[in-house]
């Protein structure tokens, strides 16, 4: 699988999110009130864990309301979680609108704010992948080859340049 970097940072394929993306795809994003349950299970196919969904447009009062328990692994205390996140839409060129989260995640005294696509599950609330500093996988690959590139007398750089030139 190739040299991880020296990083211990989190990877967004390790958290459960949720995407505004495929939230519009299955119409939630209508007019009213939509109510969902999201659940990730495990590759085994245990759950995971599960969010329950209320999804208001009413003018003037956009937002998303996430309810769900989360349990410690260590304590088994169970902490209980009901808070709304405000929504934006955009316009899109060829007509309709494209959705986003306002990141609800408390920073330096202050709301995050960040107008972002996906939320990821996090300490206590979702948040972006700033607030709860993920990087993708990808990130952590990308030096993989360098030490064969070495090895066969070349600079990394300049392998990396020659070899994956567009």
């Amino acid at each position: 699988m190739g040299r991880w970097s020296y990083s211990d940072r989190s990877t967004v394929e390790e958290c459960v999110s949720v995407s505004a993306f495929s939230l519009n795809k299955k119409g939630l994003f209508a007019r009213g009130i939509q109510s969902t349950i999201i659940s990730w299970t495990t590759r085994g196919g245990e759950t995971r864990g599960s969010v329950g969904l209320q999804i208001s447009l009413l003018k003037n009062d956009e937002h998303i309301r996430f309810q769900y328990t989360q349990t410690n692994r260590f304590s088994g205390q169970k902490t209980e979680f009901d808070y709304r996140v405000q929504l934006v839409s955009t316009p899109c060129y060829f007509g309709g609108y494209r959705w986003w989260f306002r990141c609800p995640v408390l920073v330096s005294g202050g709301v995050c704010g960040r107008r972002v696509g996906v939320l990821y599950s996090g300490e206590k609330r979702f948040g972006c992948r700033h607030c709860y500093n993920l990087t993708y996988d990808i990130q952590k690959e990308g030096h993989k080859f360098d030490k064969l590139f070495k090895s066969m007398g070349h600079n990394p750089k300049e392998a990396r340049k020659a070899l994956f030139k567009r």
